[in-house]
């Protein structure tokens, strides 16, 4: 998939026509996805969280932890306000195994969510579960790492990405399957496919990884097809 660059997302408003339009366009389903600066705890971002999120935010001890999360559930909801979904209808929960989704009353919506420590990435869909992940493009790993990520048939076809990219894919493929630190990312075997990647276990479903640079970050979003 051939996506061009535009501008980058800024914290105040979503500026949907880009390169991210580009990409939930060509998805085989509805969907959205926003790149943002993760923001102070000012009264305006902490007014955008519900009551139950006002106090799993009181439950983080690092200001770290807080930012990320105040942002990213502000942006999920500019993200359904896109929809036309707004207010404190609009409710992000967990399963039982800590994956997050979205609901209102009546509708719920596939929801991942990805962040370093400057950006928080965030994507919602209306029926198929996604995956995300981003990481800077000039973040270091190690050749052990890569060694320790690598699966053997990665090696022997010679998959030759750099080690970050490869990592946003995995990690993107992983929550898309749910399993968290259940599934190594050497258990991942992961093809390249013209300019994205497919992700084809025995005996689960193929599932596709659109991965790209944009903005000094790489991006990788993870869906089924």
């Amino acid at each position: 998939m051939e996506l061009k660059k535009k501008s980058f997302l800024s914290s105040d408003h979503l500026h949907m026509n880009d390169i991210l339009t580009d990409l939930a366009d060509s998805l085989p389903f509805k969907s959205i996805f926003a790149l943002q600066e993760i923001e102070r705890l000012t009264p305006a971002l902490l007014d955008q969280l519900g009551e139950q999120e006002r106090r799993e935010l009181e439950s983080f001890q690092h200001e770290k932890r807080r930012r990320e999360y105040a942002s990213s559930r502000r942006l999920l909801r500019q993200l359904a306000g896109e929809w036309g979904v707004t207010g404190e209808g609009f409710l992000v929960c967990k399963n039982e195994l800590g994956n997050p989704f979205a609901e209102t009353s009546s509708t719920r919506f596939e929801v991942s969510i990805a962040h370093t420590d400057r950006v928080v990435f965030g994507g919602l869909s209306s029926s198929e579960p996604i995956g995300i992940d981003v990481e800077p493009l000039n973040r270091k790993v190690s050749d052990r790492v890569r060694s320790r990520m690598m699966h053997p048939v990665e090696r022997q076809n010679g998959l030759d990405i750099p080690t970050i990219r490869l990592w946003t894919v995995k990690e993107a493929y992983i929550k898309l399957r749910g399993q968290g630190l259940r599934l190594n990312m050497n258990e991942v075997c992961v093809q390249r496919k013209g300019e994205d990647f497919v992700v084809a276990p025995d005996r689960d479903k193929t599932a596709k990884i659109c991965s790209f640079a944009y903005r000094g970050h790489w991006l990788a979003v993870a869906f089924y097809l």
